[in-house]
């Protein structure tokens, strides 16, 4: 076992999955001395390649335009995204979460163009059951998953290695401490929010036990907005991290191990009934499901 520390957060590098198992173990609570949380309301995060910094999906792979050049631009577009949204949903009659004419006119009829001026204020809070909802099926958003369960987030960065037949890096766990939020915030003035909205419209959520993370950014009216390549992310957009940097707070830890590892974890998540069967609902997670064996034959196979 290594351990770094990197801006914002620790770093542990394990290299076998039985360490990389022992240390999400829920019922071992074995990241308490990592992070010093007493009551372990911990969060988790996975991704197949450790190297991804937090990057919410809207702030990833951006086409440069005109809407993209400013963040009041980028949060123009992303309404209209949610708009387009919407009317997809009524041309094929899907229900969107608390909709009501009352809504409509006065969130998806104009865009407000308040966060010119303040850029805090984007998106309203009473846009969050959408944002959820669309992310769910691939609009990009400004949130970022989460669950409370470390074996369905180690399940996702397993499963999109195996998927992928990511060799050669590490997949990594991300680890925040909930109780710690608030330090991340002052007074009235919000800088970073855990949501959980209702979940009756979206049961993937409530078997994922999932939420999101929002970090509100802070920028001076006109900011240019400029891209790195790498890794791909808007520079002047702030991360979790950077933020927790910032106040010197020990809140987050990520948990890496190399991808070749991924079945055994992927087995070990299976034999707690995480998988695509019992975190997708429908017919979309039966189909996912009826795949992993093969899966995961196939990447063995190249090991």
């Amino acid at each position: 076992m290594k351990i770094r520390e990197e801006l914002g957060f620790t770093e542990i590098l394990v290299d076998t999955a039985i360490e990389f198992i022992d240390l999400i173990r829920p019922e071992a609570q074995n990241l308490k001395q990592y992070l010093d949380c007493p009551n372990y309301k911990l969060i988790f995060r996975g991704q197949a390649e450790s190297n991804w910094a937090l990057i919410p999906s809207l702030f990833r792979n951006i086409s440069k335009n005109i809407l993209t050049t400013s963040y009041e631009g980028l949060c123009f577009k992303n309404w209209l995204q949610l708009k387009d949204f919407v009317k997809g949903c009524d041309l094929n009659a899907a229900i969107i979460p608390f909709d009501s004419y009352q809504f409509r006119n006065e969130f998806m009829k104009d865009f407000k163009g308040d966060v010119a001026f303040d850029s805090k204020c984007w998106p309203d809070p009473k846009l969050y059951e959408l944002i959820a909802f669309a992310q769910h099926y691939g609009l990009p958003t400004e949130f970022l998953d989460w669950s409370w369960n470390p074996l369905v987030a180690s399940y996702f960065a397993a499963s999109q290695v195996v998927a992928n037949k990511f060799l050669n890096g590490n997949m990594s766990i991300w680890v925040f401490d909930t109780e710690k939020q608030n330090l991340l915030n002052k007074f009235n003035q919000k800088n970073f929010e855990i949501i959980e909205v209702p979940k009756g419209f979206n049961q993937n959520i409530s078997s994922q036990q999932g939420c999101f993370t929002l970090l509100r950014q802070n920028l001076v009216r006109g900011t240019t907005l400029t891209y790195e390549e790498t890794p791909k992310r808007i520079r002047e957009l702030k991360l979790l991290n950077e933020l927790l940097g910032e106040k010197g707070i020990n809140a987050l830890l990520k948990i890496s191990v190399p991808q070749i590892v991924a079945p055994e974890i992927l087995n070990f998540c299976f034999a707690y009934s995480i998988n695509a069967a019992t975190i997708f609902r429908g017919v979309e997670g039966a189909a996912i499901y009826s795949q992993e064996v093969d899966r995961i034959q196939s990447y063995t196979e190249l090991l």
